[in-house]
């Protein structure tokens, strides 16, 4: 009776555990496991590429003049609508640059968008605003599942999807900045999902 009991024990403790687990990391090793690799990131930027070829790219955009040197000289910035079909749609700043690794080999990018409104009296400008309505234009322009609302820090709210190798990361950093990344699970997490 009593190697039953333990037996029920460990089964407890083994369903607490699983149960334990975040959907964002079921959905992480699930997703992972697909082995659908997406490498499109913004622009005709594409995952694997040199920082050499994202700087040749972003000065083709320039001449182009689809986008142009952002503050600093640290970005490169594009202004955008968040929804060209929409008669109503809000224009954006969008500063991006690559997330390169120590080979300088390009992994994902990292995006600080803004409406051209804003003003701090204007609430429908802000940044909790603007977190909606790039979750609906990334889940318009991709598919795939749902975003996960997730805690990056005691007191701010983000919004993770994952689909396939690809992870969007959404999150307010002031009222009047949103973070966007774009990033390769496979590189960022490395062994700890098999």
């Amino acid at each position: 009776m009593s190697k039953a009991i333990q037996l029920f024990g460990l089964l407890l403790i083994g369903t607490t555990f699983i149960a334990c687990e975040s959907e964002y990391s079921r959905t992480v090793k699930k997703e992972l496991k697909t082995g659908v690799v997406h490498e499109d990131l913004i622009l005709g930027l594409k995952l694997g590429q040199t920082q050499k070829e994202f700087y040749d790219h972003c000065w083709q955009l320039n001449k182009e003049k689809i986008v142009s040197q952002g503050p600093g000289n640290r970005f490169a910035k594009h202004v955008m609508l968040l929804d060209s079909t929409s008669q109503d749609s809000k224009k954006v700043e969008m500063l991006f640059y690559g997330i390169f690794d120590e080979k300088k080999i390009m992994h994902g990018m990292h995006m600080i968008f803004s409406y051209l409104q804003w003003s701090p009296w204007a609430k429908e400008y802000q940044a909790i605003a603007l977190v909606e309505d790039l979750r609906k234009k990334y889940l318009k322009q991709y598919g795939g599942n749902p975003f996960i609302e997730i805690t990056i820090d005691e007191n701010v709210k983000a919004y993770t999807k994952v689909d396939g190798n690809r992870q969007i990361l959404i999150y307010p950093n002031s009222d009047k900045d949103v973070t966007v990344k774009l990033q390769d699970l496979r590189q960022k997490l490395g062994n700890e999902v098999e």
